[in-house]
């Protein structure tokens, strides 16, 4: 039998195993489950100490990523591991998220919606804090990205204004998750460029918020006041420095102001094709150093959450 791996991230737990799973030790192949039988979560740990990954026959036609985006409502509401769940959910929300990117429509922003709710909940489980800052990959995409920005922008929001709103947090939750819907469209040759851009590139650049905020207005019908701000104003900066509208510190809202932390932070942590990732204390000694360009409370605040989990 030829053999073909899944990472445990990537299974559907809580669900019937689609086909025969085998663990791999020292070259002996073991049986962990038969086909139909419930992956059970409570030995997620177990398994996990012993490998991070099972095998199933390649010739078996399974599409894994559906079988786990299809399901994942259900898997989060499991007895897995705050850990297993915030990796399981991560990579769902990074695929989902891929998908909105290449295609936005109805359905991609319902899914951004159904991708939100799910992440929401799992922040009020103990640890989630520690097991998101954790799970974030250091190369970007622009869909990675995304995921993160929602991820460090909610849980800075929830210390702000705290969880009991969740109708109003979901909404935030979409607008942080698209917040960059306005490059769906923009060269990669651009995005990714190692030199200074040059003027007609960076003018294209300077664009993405408007376009984006028009583009969510077009598909959902309307955009919350706090949606828009998050959306066209992650970018300005507090100095009235930033694009696209040179706005100063009194005019950026508050949900705008904490994008734009989070936009940052995360391109400065993240690998790209020009530069390397840095360390989290070295990105919050340049957030620090320019002061003109956050809000200094809301970066205070962001530092004293992330700074347990630096490296």
């Amino acid at each position: 039998m030829r053999l073909r791996p899944v990472a445990l991230p990537n299974l559907p737990w809580g669900t019937p195993a689609p086909v025969d799973l085998y663990m791999l030790q020292e070259k002996e192949l073991s049986l962990l489950f038969r086909s139909q039988q419930a992956l059970a979560p409570e030995s997620y740990d177990d398994i996990c100490k012993q490998a991070d990954r099972l095998y199933y026959d390649r010739d078996a036609q399974v599409n894994w990523q559906f079988l786990v985006d299809s399901n994942l409502s259900n898997i989060l509401q499991t007895p897995l591991a705050t850990e297993a769940k915030a990796a399981v959910a991560y990579g769902s929300a990074a695929r989902k998220t891929q998908e909105i990117f290449q295609e936005f429509n109805e359905a991609g922003y319902s899914n951004a919606q159904d991708t939100v709710l799910a992440l929401n909940k799992l922040m009020d489980e103990p640890d989630a804090l520690e097991s998101f800052f954790q799970l974030t990959i250091h190369d970007y995409y622009t869909y990675t990205h995304s995921v993160h920005v929602y991820i460090y922008s909610m849980l800075l929001t929830r210390t702000v204004i705290g969880s009991d709103n969740i109708p109003f947090l979901q909404d935030l939750g979409v607008g942080y998750l698209l917040h960059d819907i306005g490059k769906k469209d923009i060269s990669t040759d651009i995005l990714n460029k190692k030199g200074k851009l040059d003027d007609n590139e960076w003018t294209i650049i300077k664009k993405h918020p408007l376009i984006g905020y028009e583009l969510l207005v077009k598909i959902s019908g309307k955009i919350s006041d706090e949606v828009a701000q998050i959306v066209l104003q992650h970018h300005e900066k507090c100095d009235g420095t930033g694009y696209p509208k040179n706005l100063t510190d009194s005019e950026i809202g508050r949900y705008g102001k904490i994008c734009a932390i989070a936009d940052v932070y995360d391109a400065l942590t993240t690998r790209r094709s020009y530069k390397d990732a840095l360390s989290k204390m070295a990105a919050f000694t340049i957030m620090q150093d320019s002061k003109g360009h956050f809000d200094q409370q809301m970066l205070a605040r962001f530092i004293r959450l992330a700074v347990p989990f630096a490296e």
